[in-house]
């Protein structure tokens, strides 16, 4: 009677439903299966919602934190979440700053100590035990412009495209371009038509840490 008591315990203890293994107490996903605690630390993370465990691989990311679906679909509190992510960035950005700036400077000394060495192809690779860095060479040729018009004078044009490619770019002047759209006389109909299609109006929005000044 003993066995079939002990039987009967071990049939009915929570198995984690990733492993199978037994299921730590009080662990359980959204769904309600039992979860061990390495199942939990590998593969869920807690929603910052309902703080329930969610699969890593199906959480849903907003304002860097994570959320199961349906915390994710719910209206968001937008003084609160307003509140937590400036906060975060601008600590993030003041970070970024810092990290930036240091990396500039290891990247310059890492230069200088790979200009010292023999390249390997057009590349040296510096390491630090299982860590390397690979600084790469690459020749590239820049033009003077007022030469190369000049010699442009003195070649002929098929010699001249085997030597140079010629770029040309647009930027729009704003004021003159809302002006002639703005007119109505119909000898530049067309040409308003085309300009319409040429250039399209976008806007972008940039974010800067306001500076402390208390």
């Amino acid at each position: 009677m003993e066995a079939a008591d002990k039987s009967s315990d071990i049939s009915n203890r929570a198995v984690c439903a990733e492993c199978e293994h037994a299921a730590a107490d009080g662990l359980f996903s959204l769904a309600g299966a039992g979860l061990c605690e390495s199942c939990v630390e590998a593969y869920y993370i807690a929603c910052s919602g309902c703080s329930g465990l969610v699969p890593k691989d199906e959480s849903m990311r907003r304002g860097g934190m994570a959320f199961c679906a349906n915390c994710f679909a719910s209206p968001v509190d937008n003084a609160t979440d307003a509140q937590s992510l400036i906060t975060e960035y601008v600590a993030l950005h003041a970070e970024e700053k810092r990290i930036s700036k240091r990396i500039g400077e290891i990247k310059e000394s890492l230069k200088a100590i790979a200009a010292s060495q023999q390249r390997v192809g057009n590349a040296v690779t510096l390491r630090a035990g299982d860590a390397a860095v690979r600084c790469s060479y690459r020749v590239s040729l820049k033009c003077d412009t007022q030469v190369v018009e000049a010699l442009e004078g003195v070649l002929d044009k098929e010699e001249f495209t085997r030597l140079f490619e010629r770029k040309t770019s647009f930027n729009a002047i704003e004021d003159g371009v809302r002006e002639f759209l703005s007119g109505g006389d119909e000898a530049h109909r067309e040409a308003r038509e085309l300009l319409r299609k040429a250039v399209r109006e976008m806007e972008t929005s940039t974010l800067n840490v306001v500076p402390d000044r208390r």
